[in-house]
């Protein structure tokens, strides 16, 4: 296959480092926007710029990881959730049809049906999650393609994702507060990006797609393995049960992708 150019948009996040590596191992040409860096600093959210970013980029394929990800943001600012989460992605979508891959999220779930599969329907609990899946919603609409991505977790020099966090508050001799009541299928953000890759590539796949983690495990469980596998005192860690009712108790994932390594391995690379 002929090298391909491939907008990452929101390049500068958790995820989006690990997905501009996975496009360059491939072979193909990541081209990438984000609010501050990248080849175009952007506002996708603003009238006119995915145009303008089409225009002067060019991409052959593009995968939306742009995103008003923090919940309390959302719920702070319902409208620009709305116009990141939703309109950014029906936008794209217009232009580029089955050639756009979204990634959404495990929180368009309400936790009381677990595992979900991808024909299961949604009820988010949190503006983020309403946001989201409005964003599928307009994806889909334009023939866009949607992945679900559960909890990611991996090295992050910023201190980003869930066990990056975990290891900053560790390492500064603090103490690290997990929930033994909230269940994910949590997968490591390069397995997430190496997937995500191989479906952009693939317009003709299937329209949505999860990409659920080895094990549902809690958060409790999934610090305490990856405290453990790293060395870090387990005293350190406090199973706090989560009370937030805009937090779904158990949005485990299932669907026919499966990881290529176990949650320990994952782990050891966190």
């Amino acid at each position: 296959m002929a090298a391909l150019r491939i907008l990452v948009t929101g390049s500068t996040g958790f995820l989006g480092g690990y997905v501009k590596a996975a496009v360059t191992a491939a072979g193909h040409v990541a081209a990438t926007t984000a609010r501050r860096a990248g080849d175009a600093a952007v506002d996708l959210g603003a009238p006119g710029m995915v145009d303008a970013v089409v225009q002067a980029l060019r991409p052959d394929l593009v995968i939306n990881l742009a995103a008003c990800a923090r919940l309390a943001d959302c719920e702070h600012d319902p409208a620009l959730a709305m116009r990141v989460n939703a309109a950014v992605p029906g936008r794209l979508a217009e232009r580029f049809g089955a050639r756009l891959l979204h990634a959404s999220t495990d929180l368009v779930f309400d936790g009381r049906g677990a595992p979900y599969a991808a024909t299961s329907p949604v009820a988010p609990l949190s503006t983020y999650g309403l946001s989201k899946a409005a964003g599928e919603e307009a994806a889909a609409r334009h023939g866009g393609r949607v992945v679900r991505l559960p909890l990611l977790f991996g090295a992050d020099r910023a201190g980003r994702g869930a066990t990056a966090s975990l290891r900053a508050t560790l390492a500064a001799g603090r103490r690290a507060a997990l929930f033994p009541n909230e269940y994910r299928t949590p997968l490591h953000a390069a397995d997430a990006a190496a997937a995500l890759v191989d479906l952009a590539l693939d317009p003709d796949g299937p329209r949505l797609v999860h990409l659920p983690g080895p094990e549902r495990v809690s958060r409790w469980e999934l610090g305490r393995r990856f405290a453990a596998a790293h060395g870090f005192d387990l005293t350190q860690l406090d199973a706090v049960e989560c009370q937030d009712a805009l937090r779904p108790r158990d949005v485990s994932l299932a669907g026919d992708w499966r990881a290529g390594r176990c949650l320990d391995a994952m782990l050891q690379d966190g």
